[in-house]
């Protein structure tokens, strides 16, 4: 390595501090970082601690990668090392830091004093920069935790917060206050047909729309999904009921959206503060119970009554999650396969929907399905289940696994207007073969009003759709009005199957139902074959397809996919039933 310069250094009293402050202008010269540059001239100054007069070399040498600062004592020798970012006449130039009088130094010291000073000051500065930035991100951060992110509106949250202030100065002034919550009619079609892309537009429409319609001093949240609610001061449910009228008018304007016109329509429930609650949760509650009072009756508007309050509150709460549930597609099919008596390969398998909710667990139809046909949810539940298996049995089929699939419908399914265009435009959107998709439909709910009934199930078997009566045996259909509907197959209910062995007017009842459909060109299936025993006996009778635990227990689509590869590789004989 090459030598640079070397600057030699008599140190007079005291010798410390004159050894911190040279050494430390040095450095700063020679660029080094400021911290090393202090922790340095520390080192050098320790060895002059006795504060006698002392010699002291500072050499600079030009090595291959950076320069090397050497600075040697009569009895020791320090070194560091500092990047090549400066010019070499520029360390040469050091040699004029060689004189350190006590006038050089006050000089030195009070530079030093300005330039901590200058630090200072600059270290306020950005110290309140800071502040400032830290101030506006916890005014966003509180904001965004008390706004909805897509339509810019109070939340739950902030709801909840107005809601404590108001219902205070309503109590000290002796005023009303109403509670509208607010749900869109069918919602679910928008984001099914155009994206939810463009359900987030039409939400911040309905938003801006709501929000231009209200007083400044109402308040409008977002509670989520398709869901809002509103405060009104001083307002008692009559004025309410007033305001509700004016925003079903303005939300039926028409709405253009990619290209379409839309329009909207909500069911609105309404509470009032004190009168049915004295906090947000009651009163949001109780306004929850009249808005699926008025979706269930076609009302649009409702005032919360203790008469419409029949259930539990945790069957209300129940209520408003399957709701979510079947709007965030939060349901779930399984399906039971039906096989063939005479050992063919032609499966059918039955669509059967489930709820796993995440806090209660898998909860079962029987809990839930009266809860969607008494609230007018069966309607939008029936359109997914039936979307859904439309297009996992398209997806059976492209991967070579020929099974039909049915879905259970209800009556007021078939009494829902344009059902039939609506399902040949399910069917052609996923291409599904003729007669692959079968709806099944209770005796009762058939015989409700059978005159719509064979009217629609016309219309629907002319779209290659067989027609399937479920429970059969259990209703009080007439044999001769079936004759002349349009239907293809009869389930014969479980109850008369389970009891065929003990009971002999079951057996006859479940030979009887086999001949006479039989006759009429109609398949038969046997549902709740449990054991080997059931199964012998439907055959000999004839019974066509078998449908029960003895077969299949009802299996996610993931199982039931493997079911079926299985099945259709080695046939009823690799069941292994017995």
């Amino acid at each position: 390595m090459s030598h640079l310069t070397k600057i030699d250094f008599e140190i007079p009293k005291p010798a410390s501090i004159i050894v911190y402050y040279k050494i430390l202008d040095l450095l700063q010269a020679l660029v080094m970082d400021e911290r090393l540059a202090e922790v340095f001239a520390e080192t050098i100054a320790a060895h002059y601690s006795n504060n006698e007069v002392s010699h002291m070399c500072c050499s600079i040498y030009n090595q291959p990668e950076a320069y090397q600062l050497v600075i040697e004592g009569e009895q020791w020798q320090e070194k560091a090392s500092f990047p090549k970012t400066i010019e070499a006449d520029v360390v040469k130039q050091q040699q004029l830091l060689v004189d350190m009088s006590a006038k050089s130094l006050l000089k030195l010291l009070h530079g030093r004093q300005q330039h901590v000073s200058q630090q200072r000051d600059q270290w306020k500065q950005k110290a309140g920069q800071l502040s400032l930035e830290m101030e506006r991100q916890q005014h966003t951060m509180q904001h965004q935790s008390m706004h909805d992110a897509l339509t810019g509106l109070p939340n739950k949250k902030h709801l909840l917060s107005q809601s404590e202030q108001l219902f205070k100065l309503t109590e000290r002034q002796n005023l009303f206050c109403s509670l509208l919550v607010m749900d869109m009619n069918d919602f679910k079609n928008i984001n099914d047909t155009l994206g939810h892309q463009a359900g987030d537009l039409v939400l911040r429409e309905i938003a801006d729309r709501l929000k231009k319609t209200l007083r400044g001093s109402d308040v409008l949240a977002r509670l989520g999904g398709d869901e809002f609610a509103i405060i009104l001061f001083n307002n008692n449910v009559k004025d309410a009921e007033k305001v509700a009228i004016k925003l079903q008018q303005v939300l039926k304007q028409p709405l253009e959206c990619e290209g379409r016109i839309l329009s909207v329509e909500a069911s609105i429930g309404i509470s009032e503060f004190p009168t049915h609650g004295d906090h947000l949760n009651v009163l949001m509650r109780r306004a929850d119970v009249a808005m699926y009072y008025a979706k269930k009756r076609n009302l649009k508007i409702s005032v919360y009554d203790v008469m419409q309050d029949k259930n539990s509150v945790e069957h209300m709460s129940l209520l408003k999650e399957l709701n979510d549930a079947i709007k965030s597609d939060g349901m779930e099919l399984y399906y039971q396969p039906q096989v063939q008596m005479d050992g063919h390969h032609r499966l059918s398998v039955e669509a059967l929907i489930r709820w796993n909710h995440p806090e209660r667990g898998m909860v079962f139809p029987d809990q839930f399905i009266p809860l969607a046909e008494d609230t007018g949810l069966i309607i939008p539940m029936t359109w997914w289940v039936l979307e859904t298996a439309m297009k996992q049995c398209a997806m059976w089929h492209q991967d070579g696994l020929p099974v039909n699939v049915s879905i259970n419908i209800s009556a007021n399914f078939l009494q829902e207007e344009h059902v039939v265009q609506r399902v040949a435009e399910i069917m052609r959107k996923y291409q599904l073969p003729s007669n692959v998709f079968s709806l099944e439909i209770t005796e009762n709910t058939l015989m409700d009003d059978p005159h719509k009934a064979s009217k629609t199930l016309i219309e629907i078997s002319k779209m290659n759709i067989d027609v399937s009566i479920d429970d059969f045996g259990t209703g009080y259909s007439s044999l001769a009005y079936l004759k002349h509907l349009e239907i293809d197959e009869l389930k014969i209910d479980r109850s008369f199957v389970m009891g065929m062995n003990e009971y002999k007017n079951d057996l006859v009842i479940v030979q009887t139902v086999i001949n006479m459909a039989h006759s009429m060109g109609l398949r038969v299936v046997a549902e709740g074959v449990e054991n080997y025993e059931e199964w012998r006996v439907l055959n000999s009778m004839g019974c066509d397809f078998i449908q029960g635990y003895f077969i299949s227990r009802p299996k996610p689509v993931d199982e039931i996919s493997v079911w079926l590869r299985e099945f259709y590789q080695y046939g009823v004989c690799g069941l292994g039933l017995k």
